[in-house]
């Protein structure tokens, strides 16, 4: 299957997810809201949006470091917004990961140490996502369909054995035995290339701890654009929803089955935000309004795609001297 139909598909299943959830309600209403937009909280949910990129960058800076790329801070905040933008932006089959990982290895020649450090990257999010979620789950427990979080569960436990397998030579090797075994053969590459990518920083348990810790607040910075999109709404049923919500809904996103997860983030929200009293109306505006916190934040690396300059580093440059 080409890469044309591909997106074709995920644009086809965005739109007949978005289109059923607007089915489902009253248009009117829905316009009703977006009218009452509060400007200033919106503005709010953008920032928001840009101090998670920021922090994301860093994140990335330290990974790629790690490695002794000949990196700078800014070139990384450079590549890490481009991806951003290719990510959430751009539509075509140039995904954000791919632009970081070609942007360092014509920076420095070195592809492996880009797609370690990219790779790991997105598991220490995505384990940062699962838990911040699984965290806030014991404080709305007793809400109708909340049950939905605990899909995490096995997501997270599938990270923490992966991160076993990386950390430990001697369990890594039996369970990628059993993997090649019992799982398909893509599961299994995957499996293979997360663990290589965790073997790499096996020594540096103290940059790990820091670099998740800087995860937290990316994935607690995405949590506020919804939030704040909230707020400009009129909606606050309380934080601790969207942080349990909100993870939940970036997760299955994730899934390459939608045009950036359009669709299906906002079904999810709608289906979670329901269960504590929210309409539909309401909750997908909601949804809607972050989403587009996001875009127009990501646009700043459409920017720095169109005036960026890949040159060496200073560091780089001195070792080629």
């Amino acid at each position: 299957m080409s890469n044309l139909v591909k997106t074709g598909i995920k644009l086809c299943v965005s739109i007949g997810l978005i289109a059923y959830l607007f089915s489902q309600m009253a248009l009117a209403d829905l316009a009703d809201i977006f009218a009452q937009t509060q400007p200033g909280l919106f503005v709010g949910a953008v920032l928001f949006f840009v101090l998670s990129n920021c922090l994301g960058a860093v994140q990335w800076y330290l990974l790629l470091r790690a490695q002794d790329l000949p990196v700078s801070f800014r070139q990384a905040l450079v590549f890490y917004f481009i991806g951003v933008f290719f990510n959430n932006v751009l539509l075509g089959n140039i995904g954000g990961d791919a632009m970081r990982i070609y942007d360092i290895r014509r920076l420095t020649g070195k592809a492996s140490g880009g797609v370690a450090a990219t790779f790991m990257d997105r598991f220490i999010g995505l384990f940062s996502t699962c838990a911040l979620a699984l965290m806030a789950y014991p404080l709305i427990a007793a809400v109708e369909r909340v049950w939905l979080v605990s899909v995490l569960v096995p997501v997270l436990v599938g990270l923490m054995v992966v991160l076993a397998m990386g950390l430990s030579r001697r369990i890594g090797t039996v369970i990628e035995g059993l993997i090649v075994r019992l799982l398909p053969t893509t599961v299994a590459e995957l499996v293979g290339k997360l663990r290589q990518s965790i073997v790499v920083y096996r020594h540096r348990a103290g940059l790990l701890f820091a670099v998740w810790l800087i995860s937290l607040g990316v994935q607690s910075s995405r949590i506020l654009v919804y939030w704040m999109a909230g707020l400009a709404l009129g909606m606050d049923p309380g934080l601790v929803y969207f942080a349990c919500f909100q993870p939940v809904a970036a997760v299955l996103a994730a899934l390459p089955i939608s045009i950036g997860g359009l669709g299906v983030r906002e079904g999810t929200l709608v289906g979670l935000f329901s269960s504590v009293g929210i309409g539909r109306e309401l909750a997908t505006a909601m949804s809607l309004l972050g989403y587009v916190a996001g875009i127009l934040a990501s646009l700043l690396g459409g920017i720095a795609f169109v005036v960026r300059k890949i040159e060496p580093s200073a560091e780089a440059a001195e070792d080629d001297a």
